[in-house]
């Protein structure tokens, strides 16, 4: 893993807008493409629904989760090729971490665009129109809104939970409409300020619970890879611990609340420094400015996050041959042969320590030779230290990462390292 940590951040309902991947598409084959097969896969025009459709038609749940998990896809799939970005981990906010699956290649996108279509209409189907509500709440003090909550659903004989954690500062709230009415009233009474959504399904709570076996049910019938990268649980708030977990975690986020504060919190106990959001809009991004802003976010959907993601990148893309003397310094030494150590070790470090300078001095970036030339001096000192050929080759993926070089040194037999 790099030392400098990012993750990316899969859009939730809620975001989307009509138009959103139509200049991504005039512009990019691979995002044309995406639509295409997302297209193909629910026999639905996904260009189309996107493009032109009234917001009214995109907002039904049915289409709304294949669009936005579709242009989330598209977006990756843009971003990859544009930035060469590898990132770390990858989370997604409710439908969100459906594509976020897809993503780390745990689900194939023409079943996960299928997932999400069920998905959709399962949930629309298991509340009628008009008797839930959800109720957006501007406050810091989680748990008493919870307690509320629980003397409405006890008072009303309702439902009402809290159904979302979405950052320090804001929780949202769902149920049946009465009990959420009355939650809304409490709210405006104590001069909190609360916003009811413009959904027709209250998400992530008992509601929901005709969706879930069916869901389960849905995902049984499609092949769950182990993921690339770890990926967080809107449940757990930890990642996934292998592809067995999918069904079960995927099902239970259906009427469990998003814990997105403690998917947050893992970012930034584990050194992340910086996310992109994929997906329409800048969500996700507030709620981290809202919750960690010491770590940055860029939402790819806007000019301005692509432009200030480039600019980190460039910030934090470190230079190959300082990169490289500085994992040949922090590797472990287990050689205490003298002369070994003398020839193995000390003069190729001289030697490489060199050429960083000569570099440095003339504010340049490597050259092709001379980057091959530090990666052969570093393979040597790490050779000589007697590190593993295991550790061996994961420094020198990380040393990739770090300076972006993955590219130049393609045909690299890293297993051979």
């Amino acid at each position: 893993m790099s030392m400098i940590k990012k993750a990316l951040l899969c859009s939730g309902q809620g975001a989307q807008y009509v138009g959103m991947g139509r200049d991504l598409c005039a512009t990019e084959k691979v995002a044309e493409e995406t639509f295409q097969e997302a297209s193909d896969a629910l026999g639905v025009d996904m260009s189309k629904l996107c493009f032109e459709s009234t917001n009214a038609e995109l907002a039904r749940t049915e289409n709304t989760q294949p669009a936005i998990l579709t242009y989330t896809l598209a977006l990756y799939r843009v971003m990859t090729r544009r930035e060469g970005l590898e990132a770390d981990l990858v989370a997604g906010h409710s439908l969100g971490e459906i594509s976020a699956l897809t993503v780390a290649g745990a689900l194939e996108f023409p079943d996960a665009v299928r997932i999400a279509r069920r998905r959709g209409q399962l949930m629309q189907q298991a509340v009628p129109e008009g008797r839930g509500l959800m109720l957006a709440v501007q406050t810091r003090d989680h748990a008493e809104v919870a307690r509320l909550c629980a003397d409405i659903a006890e008072e009303l004989h309702e439902v009402i939970s809290v159904s979302n954690y979405n950052s320090h500062t804001q929780v949202v709230v769902a149920g049946q409409r009465s009990a959420v009415m009355r939650l809304h009233e409490t709210m405006e009474s104590r001069g909190i300020r609360s916003v009811i959504l413009n959904v027709s399904v209250p998400f992530h709570c008992a509601l929901m619970e005709p969706v879930a076996e069916a869901l389960r049910e849905e995902l049984g019938r499609v092949r769950v890879s182990e993921p690339r990268i770890p990926v967080l649980s809107n449940v757990t708030g930890r990642p996934y611990e292998s592809a067995a977990d999918v069904a079960d975690l995927l099902t239970r986020q259906v009427v469990e609340p998003v814990r997105w504060v403690d998917d947050l919190k893992y970012l930034r106990m584990n050194g992340f420094m910086y996310a992109v959001e994929l997906g329409p809009g800048d969500t996700l991004t507030k709620f981290m400015r809202h919750t960690y802003a010491e770590i940055w976010a860029f939402p790819y959907d806007r000019e301005k996050g692509r432009t200030d993601l480039g600019r980190m990148i460039e910030r934090t893309t470190y230079p190959f041959v300082s990169r490289a003397l500085g994992v040949a310094a922090a590797t472990r030494n287990t050689n205490f042969d003298a002369a070994e150590y003398e020839s193995g070790v000390v003069k190729p470090y001289h030697q490489l320590r060199k050429l960083s300078v000569a570099i440095d001095r003339e504010s340049r970036g490597a050259t092709p030779d001379e980057a091959r030339q530090a990666l052969d001096l570093l393979l040597t000192i790490l050779r000589t230290k007697g590190v593993h050929p295991d550790e061996r080759r994961l420094r020198v993926e990380e040393l990739l990462r770090d300076t972006r070089m993955a590219d130049s040194f393609a045909p690299l037999d890293l297993d051979g390292l």
